[in-house]
């Protein structure tokens, strides 16, 4: 049995605007949208439709399914098989399409801050991306659904699926916490599980 909430009978205020003083309008950050794995760009498009109408400028990084075939180039890699695998250069194509979305998102706000939006691997790929490649340009991680933490060891019935890039984001990327210069925003399935969804 599904549950059926009432629509929302009041407006929402974007809390990523801000108001500017001789124009009196709101101008939102700009965010971009991580796909997650397997998933395409176009699996975004209703967020991205939501957000515009919140008056959120959006770019979602370009990527296919197959494009996700690329990360068998792993199997290759005897770090691989070892659950000891790094994110590069196996992932470098998705940093590639990251930045390229990025670079398109900073023209909506030239010198202003911008927002990523990962949705599963896509979030701790965007945690990846900014310890390799800089955060100054961004004020907001809000992450959908992604793990955060590496499977955990020693169990037999439990298998790394990330073949250790989760243990290697653990270890090597800034911690996932509120800061002043960079915000955390979490929201996973057991927020689903609380709604009864």
């Amino acid at each position: 049995m599904a549950l059926v909430l009432p629509p929302l009978k009041f407006k929402l205020k974007p809390i990523c605007c801000s108001s500017s003083p001789a124009t009196s309008h709101f101008q939102c950050r700009p965010a971009v949208i991580l796909p997650g794995l397997g998933n395409n760009s176009g699996d975004y498009q209703r967020l991205q439709l939501t957000l515009k109408d919140y008056g959120v400028p959006t770019v979602v990084a370009e990527v296919s399914r197959f494009d996700w075939l690329r990360n068998a180039a792993g199997l290759v890699d005897p770090n691989y098989w070892r659950a000891t695998l790094r994110p590069r250069p196996v992932l470098d194509w998705y940093f590639s399409r990251m930045n390229d979305a990025i670079q398109k998102a900073k023209e909506f706000t030239p010198g202003g801050k911008l927002s990523l939006i990962g949705h599963s691997a896509g979030g701790w790929l965007a945690r990846v991306y900014m310890e390799e490649f800089g955060s100054s340009d961004i004020s907001l991680l809000l992450t959908l659904g992604t793990p955060h933490l590496p499977p955990p060891k020693g169990l037999p019935w439990v298998i790394d699926q990330t073949r250790g890039l989760l243990n290697y984001v653990e270890k090597q990327c800034s911690k996932a916490i509120y800061t002043p210069e960079l915000k955390y925003v979490y929201s996973g399935s057991s927020l689903l599980w609380e709604l009864k969804c």
